[in-house]
């Protein structure tokens, strides 16, 4: 909630409207790590029996299924290390000098690329917090670099722009180093 009313202070808007957006900040906050960790927990009985079904066809060799980083959500180490690069995040999109992006739903998807980072860091909270920092850093740069693309992509479908925006981009998508490098090379051949 608190988090919402300072990202809708900072945007400049209207009372009523900042109280929505901390509501709304709330609930996005509290449910979509809830719902996507309630799929993930009906997804492993599926994904353990088809391995079940999968070493049984294939005798000695052992089968492994992949799933999706939401499965990671429900870990401790995830959660506390999210929980606390959200303010680090809405405090590095202020502060960075250059950066444009003021991430909103993106916040919402920091746990999932915090699986990965408490995964490599063995659970270590304290690395994960300074990896993540330096990551999210590192995202919010590249995300303003590609806000002109996502605006030209999202004009060109005719996306109705958020009032009071001059371009759109995302810390998740636009601001994934590896989708970024690939972006760069192909523009060296434009």
């Amino acid at each position: 909630l608190i988090l919402g009313l300072g990202i809708g202070v900072l945007a400049g808007y209207k009372p009523g409207d900042i109280i929505n957006l901390g509501m709304s900040m709330a609930a996005v906050m509290v449910l979509m790590p809830r719902m996507v960790k309630i799929l993930m927990e009906g997804l492993m009985p599926v994904s353990e029996s088809a391995r079940t079904w999968l070493n049984k066809r294939f005798g000695e060799r052992e089968i492994y299924i992949g799933l999706d980083a939401a499965v990671a959500l429900g870990h401790p180490a995830v959660i506390s290390t999210a929980l606390i690069l959200v303010p680090i995040t809405v405090l590095l999109a202020v502060i960075l000098p250059g950066n444009q992006v003021l991430p909103f739903g993106d916040l919402a998807t920091i746990p999932f690329v915090v699986a990965f980072i408490v995964g490599a860091a063995r659970g270590n909270i304290i690395h994960s917090v300074i990896v993540g920092t330096i990551m999210i850093a590192i995202s919010l740069y590249i995300a303003t670099d590609v806000a002109p693309i996502f605006t030209d992509m999202a004009k060109g479908t005719n996306v109705q722009m958020p009032k009071g925006s001059s371009e759109i981009s995302s810390i998740d998508q636009g601001g994934n180093i590896v989708n970024y490098l690939i972006f760069k090379l192909f523009s060296l051949f434009n």
